[in-house]
């Protein structure tokens, strides 16, 4: 909160103090050349993978989809009583 650049430090500070507002450059280098870095990579776009991938026609026809119906378990049964009616 109160940070003061180096240059404007007085040596007369509590030691403490001036230990802190070093922690705080250190924080703020490292925090300028992450930001540099993050810039700087931003700035190329990866290659293409070296291998070719082949990419067939498309199909003619879609495929109908493979739907399981689900019943519920009075429906099951009555088609079991059903099947045991029809067996006998």
């Amino acid at each position: 909160m109160h940070y003061v650049s180096a240059d404007q430090r007085k040596a007369t500070w509590n030691p403490i103090v001036l230990d802190e507002m070093q922690n705080k450059d250190q924080e703020m280098h490292e925090a300028e050349e992450n930001s540099m870095k993050a810039r700087v990579s931003s700035m190329y776009v990866p290659l293409a993978p070296g291998t070719i991938t082949r990419i067939d026609q498309s199909h003619e026809e879609a495929a109908a989809p493979h739907i399981l119906k689900m019943q519920d378990r009075s429906s099951r049964n009555l088609q079991r009583v059903a099947d045991q009616m029809l067996g006998e």
